[in-house]
């Protein structure tokens, strides 16, 4: 499809998103047409122990039933640990794996055993079996306590792990003004509602996608407009409700 035969065409649209996180967005916007403003409002870092903690427990993963991990930023912190463990020949010990979502499967590098579709956190939870074994849940500094408190409900005795942070991003002058005239934010997690919130208060483009229904009410309660939702939490599913949004 053309980016002359979609309401795309010519739109410019706002993505929030870290820098190093929005190639395959920022290809698919162009790709229909669009003018993209990149306004990285959030950047992905290490934690404040520089990941110490994570990696002393990834070095012994073997010792948990589970492991869970919520997103692909953590996905990549924990798929060298796991091509470590393949490489030298110790298929016996691995955990069964579970992820919210196939965009966090595909950064794993693995096959899991449960992907949450739609890749929402309470999907996870609905989706996990009892047990009363060991999880080992692997998160951003950001995440809420819906999967750990969900399968602790259900009976395991769950480890977190902080695997990275997520930190705000103060937007340079040229970059407000880029904003400017914009017709479409996409607001991709519910740290980037805030990030948003921060930078510009509650001044938004007349369509503002969601990615999911917790990013959607972390924006309404910052008081942000948010005109249409994304069907699944995904590229996809942000570029589709875009679409829909301006057709």
């Amino acid at each position: 499809m053309s980016g002359a035969s979609t309401p795309l065409n010519g739109r410019s649209i706002v993505v929030t998103r870290a820098s190093h996180q929005n190639d395959a967005l920022r290809d698919r916007l162009t790709g229909l047409g669009a003018r993209v403003v990149e306004m990285p409002l959030l950047a992905i870092v290490e934690p404040d122990d520089e990941g110490r903690e994570r990696d002393a427990v990834l070095q012994r993963f073997h010792e948990f039933d589970w492991i869970v991990v919520t997103s692909p930023n953590g996905a990549e912190r924990v798929a060298p640990f796991l091509r470590a463990a393949v490489a030298a020949g110790d298929h016996s010990s691995f955990p069964k794996l579970a992820v919210v979502g196939a965009a966090t499967q595909r950064s794993l590098g693995a096959s899991a055993a449960l992907v949450a579709d739609p890749s929402r956190a309470e999907v996870l939870v609905q989706m996990f079996p009892e047990g009363s074994g060991d999880v080992l849940i692997v998160q951003g500094n950001l995440a809420d306590d819906v999967v750990p408190s969900g399968l602790a409900v259900k009976g395991w005795n769950v480890t977190t792990v902080v695997a990275y942070q997520t930190v705000k991003v103060v937007p340079t002058h040229d970059q407000r003004e880029a904003v400017g005239g914009a017709d479409v934010l996409l607001l991709a997690s519910s740290s980037a509602a805030s990030a948003w919130h921060d930078a510009f208060g509650t001044s938004t483009p007349a369509v503002v996608v969601a990615i999911g229904p917790s990013t959607q009410r972390t924006a309404l309660a910052l008081g942000l407009h948010v005109s249409h939702l994304a069907d699944e939490q995904s590229i996809d599913g942000l570029v589709a409700a875009t679409v829909r949004a301006l057709a």
